[in-house]
């Protein structure tokens, strides 16, 4: 008999939310892109109760550790500092002009920096209504894709299963475009979104656009189709593996 995949419950402590029967591969990724910290909390699903992730020994090599002390360090430290400073002399009345150089280029990068955060945001093309956040952690940006499931179909209606629960609806999209329309079969999006990605490698960043509404076990089962994915290409190629950077996306801060 296979053994019975371990589910766990997790607690963001910081925005007082539950994520239920998350498997024990999508924590640990969580722990190592630092979306969970050893403050949060676990649990087995089904049972009642919570343990601290620092303290539960199944995650300490996921968990980021300080470097060790190094004697090196303090000799360095201990080293002179060669500042270069020319200093000039109390009757020296040289005038020179003051280098606006430098101040240019500080301005032009902070110029571009907030261009680029004010105009690229989650959820900016995306009608899918995504879990809210107290802070938001990151936006689409350059050569990333996104997974979209929504419970609206193409028409904007909500169709429902004989268990009254909506029926999703899958695309998926490159930075602000989409490039496969809505279907209801996830292994149809998976097979055009893998003659998408054609022969790229490296590692391919995806951020989930899914509808708030859904049950985790939809979200979790997206993510373990995009890992099966993943394996599938890496099997069939010799050379140039590829590595799917999953995460998930929310909408504007609350209060905004």
């Amino acid at each position: 008999m296979a053994q019975k995949r371990k589910l766990l419950d997790v607690w963001l402590k910081e925005v007082n939310t539950v994520y239920r029967e998350v498997p024990f591969s999508v924590v640990t990724d969580w722990l190592q892109e630092g979306r969970l910290l050893a403050e949060d909390k676990v649990r087995l699903s089904g049972t009642e109760n919570w343990a601290r992730i620092g303290k539960v020994p199944a995650f300490q090599p996921y968990l980021p550790r300080a470097e060790p002390f190094r004697a090196e360090d303090q000799a360095e430290a201990l080293e002179p500092v060669e500042l270069g400073l020319d200093w000039k002399a109390a009757g020296d009345e040289e005038d020179e002009d003051v280098d606006m150089i430098p101040l240019i280029d500080i301005s032009l990068v902070l110029l571009i920096f907030f261009m680029m955060t004010a105009v690229t945001s989650s959820g900016f093309i995306s009608l899918i209504q995504t879990p809210g956040a107290r802070h938001q952690l990151a936006a689409i940006t350059q050569d990333m894709y996104w997974i979209g499931v929504d419970v609206r179909n193409p028409q904007g209606t909500i169709e429902k299963d004989a268990g009254d629960n909506p029926i999703p609806w899958y695309s998926f999209g490159k930075e602000n475009s989409q490039l496969f329309q809505p279907v209801r079969d996830p292994l149809e999006a998976m097979q055009a979104f893998e003659q998408t990605l054609g022969p790229a490698e490296g590692e391919v960043r995806i951020r989930i656009r899914a509808d708030r509404s859904l049950p985790i076990e939809t979200i979790t089962g997206i993510t373990e189709e995009l890992q099966g994915l993943e394996n599938r290409i890496n099997r069939k190629r010799k050379t140039g593996r590829i590595t799917f950077a999953i995460s998930g996306e929310v909408s504007e801060p609350q209060g905004k």
